[in-house]
């Protein structure tokens, strides 16, 4: 049985609601809080729902949150198991997502894209599911978000009032083509500046697209310290605003992963950097990770998580192995 948090029933029905913490349509909103927030809101109910006969309405939350795990793996790019990040089997956790789209239209057409497609010409990447829209600096020109056939996401730039003339590439996942809308929208106002911005916000996000993807995995083969290493030099070589966010995220999460590390081997962080034989680092990084981590916590950990994981970082910071004479 799961463990709660100590949240109640009633705590989560008005706090718990995924609009409360998700903003699909705006990238530039923390993908790692999202996700983070989204995964520990689930397990929380979840516990709470295995205690005892949950009230009805806290297990349509538990089922709406499961369907957005699934919603939010697709839209962002990241590996997702239900068992893995969840600790529910697959089967039950589909079963919680199929109960919810039974209630609502709008999410059954999404999930029917991504999966069965009954309602789609199925593979077609000329029949659309339009998924929402906006309007940039100029209000004549609107921008149309979808996912087509093939599942790839699609845009459309174009005047307001008149059908939508899609674009033909399609991208992994959201991010990525808002990022190409956004230039195209740009180009067609003739902001160069705006163009340039966004395509090397593209490229960049390419680069955060690979670790987005592994952010729920679980057992990572690679040294804590050589990814935080790597994450740092992507994030030195950035240009854009929309990238040195995306990475400053990323090595903050780096150093949050150093921190659970050195946790678990009961080490501090000075430790680690002193048996990683990375000769560059040294008592003034581990001050900086100890930071960074500190910050991942504040920025990107759910605030009903934070104060066990405040505990972790003190651990590391201050605790010191006894040592061998």
């Amino acid at each position: 049985m799961s463990e709660t948090t100590g949240c109640s029933a009633d705590w989560h029905l008005e706090h718990s609601r995924p609009a409360l913490f998700l903003d699909y349509f705006n990238p530039r909103t923390s993908f790692a809080a999202q996700a983070n927030t989204l995964v520990t809101r689930f397990r929380d109910i979840q516990a709470l729902c295995d205690e005892h006969a949950p009230p009805p309405e806290l297990t349509r939350l538990r089922n709406e949150l499961a369907f957005h795990l699934v919603k939010m793996s697709r839209w962002w790019g990241f590996d997702f198991c239900p068992r893995g990040v969840t600790n529910v089997r697959n089967p039950l956790f589909m079963a919680y997502v199929k109960a919810h789209i039974e209630h609502s239209l709008e999410d059954e057409s999404l999930f029917d894209l991504l999966t069965v497609q009954r309602y789609m010409h199925a593979g077609d990447a000329g029949h659309l599911l339009v998924l929402g829209g906006e309007t940039g600096t100029d209000p004549a020109l609107g921008v149309l978000f979808g996912i087509d056939g093939q599942r790839g996401f699609r845009f459309a730039i174009g005047s307001v009032g008149l059908a939508p003339l899609w674009n033909g590439q399609t991208y992994p996942d959201f991010a990525s083509m808002w990022l190409s809308a956004q230039a195209v929208h740009a180009l067609i106002a003739d902001s160069h500046a705006n163009v340039q911005e966004y395509e090397t916000a593209h490229r960049e996000h390419i680069q955060a697209r690979a670790w987005h993807r592994r952010h729920f995995h679980r057992h990572i083969t690679r040294p804590a310290l050589d990814m935080y290493v790597q994450a740092g030099s992507q994030l030195d070589s950035c240009q854009s605003a929309f990238g040195r966010a995306e990475f400053e995220t990323i090595v903050n999460r780096a150093a949050f992963h150093i921190a659970r590390t050195a946790f678990h081997h009961n080490m501090t962080i000075a430790d680690m950097i002193g048996t990683s034989g990375l000769r560059d680092m040294g008592l003034r990084q581990a001050n900086t990770i100890k930071r960074q981590a500190r910050t991942y916590i504040m920025t990107c950990i759910d605030p009903i998580e934070r104060p066990e994981m405040d505990i972790l970082l003190d651990r590391v910071i201050s605790y010191l192995p006894r040592r061998c004479t």
